[in-house]
C-alpha cells in the first residue's frame, strides 16, 4: 500500500507539474526612440523650354527684368547691390534652381541650401515678383542667359 500511495503521489505530482503554468520573467522593452522625419521638400514646377538667343527676345527679357523690379535689386554686371550680381549667373548655377529661384524664391529661401546662404550674405530675402512661367520667364531667361559672358 506503501508502494502505491508513493507511486500515485508521483504521478499526482507530475500532474501538477505538468499543469503549472510557468510565466516567462517580465522582461522591460524600452520604447522605440522617436525620430522626426525631416520636412518634405515643396515640389517646385518649373516649365521646359530652351532659351533663346533672339535679341527681340533677350530685349523684351530686359524690360521684364526692370518692369519686374529686380533692378531695384541686382545688376547685371559691376557687382553687389542688394541682392548677387546677376552676370553669369546662368554659368554658375543650373538652369532649375534659377527658375525656381525667380518663381517661388520664398519657398526656396526656406528649403535651398544655397539660397540660404546668399540670404545670410545679403540680410534681405528676395520678394516673388509674380513672374509668369509661360509668358514671362522665358524671356528673364534669355535676357540673363545673354549676359552670361
Amino acid at each position: 500500500m506503501r508502494r502505491i500511495t508513493t507511486a500515485l503521489f508521483a504521478v499526482l505530482s507530475l500532474i501538477a507539474c505538468s499543469e503549472k503554468k510557468v510565466e516567462p520573467e517580465a522582461v522591460a522593452v524600452a520604447p522605440a526612440p522617436v525620430v522626426d522625419a525631416p520636412p518634405a521638400k515643396t515640389v517646385i514646377e518649373v516649365p521646359d523650354f530652351v532659351i533663346s538667343t533672339e535679341a527681340a527676345d533677350i530685349k523684351k527679357g530686359e524690360e521684364l527684368f526692370a518692369a519686374k523690379g529686380c533692378v531695384a535689386c541686382h545688376k547685371i554686371g559691376g557687382g553687389k547691390l542688394v541682392g548677387p550680381d546677376l552676370k553669369g549667373v546662368t554659368a554658375r548655377r543650373e538652369e532649375s534652381w534659377i527658375k525656381k529661384m525667380i518663381l517661388k524664391p520664398e519657398i526656396m529661401l526656406k528649403e535651398d541650401d544655397v539660397a540660404k546662404k546668399l540670404l545670410a550674405e545679403t540680410f534681405v530675402p528676395m520678394p516673388n515678383q509674380g513672374v509668369n512661367p509661360q509668358t514671362e520667364l522665358p524671356f528673364i531667361l534669355s535676357y540673363l542667359k545673354s549676359a552670361e559672358k
